[in-house]
């Protein structure tokens, strides 16, 4: 039996199989081409497949570069290349220094972002943040009180009448009718912005510098219609007027009190009441003095001793008489003496009736005077014995 003859293809021919490995087999021989070849139509050479053509989602958030045999990924920013070059992968710039950010640092598929905490804000650097001052942005943010800046936030410092929140950032209304149920007595409270209204009842009025209702002085500030004779008299919410004494009524309308008729004076026995406007005042009657409310009867015989000249003077009360010497007769009034020839010229004036009448009496009194005179005579010398 006759051996055969094998050619070996590869070796004749070292081109074959170019990019690849070339195998003889029994009358022919295979290309064994390596990863990322494929064989050539001709089943000849080994071709470099080209795999970014062969698939969109290779080298994704980057570029796909063919090379022989294989490919790499040139990746976007914010993004490297797998160990392998065959992938890319996201960079956490965060893990880096913070990204550069001053405060907070958030990572994101490709990128990142800088962001900052409240009360400041980022700077166009878009890594810097700076203080917010709320107070000169918003000049309300305190409405009822003061804003004071502080870094990175704000403060309330809240007026009278409110009061700050929890965080310090708000002024509440304090509600004082709540609070004081008694804080308008004599009134109804009405609670207010930052303050209350004390809507007072008649006769009560808000003073200023106090709180509540007070009572209004109506006397003091002359709001009131009591008669100008009449007492104003504070009460409590109102007033009462009284008739001042010496007048009667009922306060609005006052009257003239004529105490002389109504017996309520009290005048001497011996004084004239004299009503008044709102008053009286007692006179003493003629012969008598003092005050009026006492009158003491005047002696007109002591006071003055050239009375009854020609008589004796005798005192009485409220008043004094004559009692003539002899050969005197007393005036009509008896406070006085008449000589005879006084008595005869007024006789002359009476009828013949009269004048004998006149002269009997005269004659009488005459008559009684010598005898009384003899006796005083006869007891001087007797006396004198």
């Amino acid at each position: 039996m006759r051996q055969k003859n094998y050619i070996d293809e590869c070796e004749r021919n070292p081109l074959l199989c170019r990019g690849g490995t070339c195998l003889n087999t029994e009358g022919s021989f295979r290309c064994d081409c390596p990863l990322g070849h494929e064989l050539s139509p001709s089943q000849e050479e080994c071709l470099d497949v080209n795999e970014c053509s062969l698939s969109d989602s290779l080298c994704r958030n980057g570029k796909c570069v063919n090379m022989v045999g294989t490919y790499q990924c040139f990746c976007d920013s914010g993004y490297q290349a797998t160990p392998g070059r065959q992938g890319c992968t996201d960079v956490d710039e965060c893990m880096i220094m913070n990204g550069g950010c001053d405060t907070h640092c958030s990572n994101s598929e490709g990128s990142y972002e800088c962001s900052c905490s409240d009360g400041y804000a980022l700077m166009p650097d878009v890594r810097t943040c700076a203080d917010i001052d709320e107070c000169e942005n918003n000049p309300d943010i305190c409405d009822g009180g003061q804003c004071t800046n502080i870094p990175g936030e704000y403060r309330c410092l809240c007026y009278d009448g409110f009061m700050v929140s929890i965080d310090m950032k708000t002024c509440v209304d304090v509600n004082e009718c709540d609070l004081n149920s008694s804080i308008c007595v004599f009134g109804e409270c009405e609670n207010t912005k930052g303050s209350f209204i004390c809507h007072c009842q008649v006769g009560y009025s808000v003073k200023k510098g106090t709180t509540g209702c007070t009572d209004v002085n109506e006397c003091e500030m002359g709001a009131h219609n009591c008669d100008m004779h009449a007492s104003c008299i504070n009460v409590p919410g109102s007033f009462k007027c009284s008739c001042r004494e010496g007048w009667v009524g009922n306060g609005i309308k006052c009257i003239d009190l004529d105490e002389c008729s109504d017996g309520s004076q009290q005048c001497s026995a011996n004084a004239q009441c004299v009503n008044s406007l709102g008053s009286y005042h007692c006179a003493c009657t003629e012969g008598f003095t003092g005050d009026g409310f006492t009158c003491s009867d005047v002696d007109e015989c002591a006071e003055d001793v050239n009375l009854c000249e020609n008589g004796q003077c005798l005192n009485a009360p409220g008043t004094f008489r004559c009692e003539c010497e002899m050969g005197f007769t007393p005036a009509s009034d008896s406070k006085s003496c008449q000589g005879e020839a006084a008595a005869a010229a007024a006789s002359a004036l009476f009828t013949e009736f009269g004048l004998a009448a006149l002269k009997q009496r005269t004659n009488k009194r005459t008559s009684t005077w010598k005898q009384r005179k003899y006796h005083m005579f006869h007891i001087q010398g007797i006396s004198s014995v």
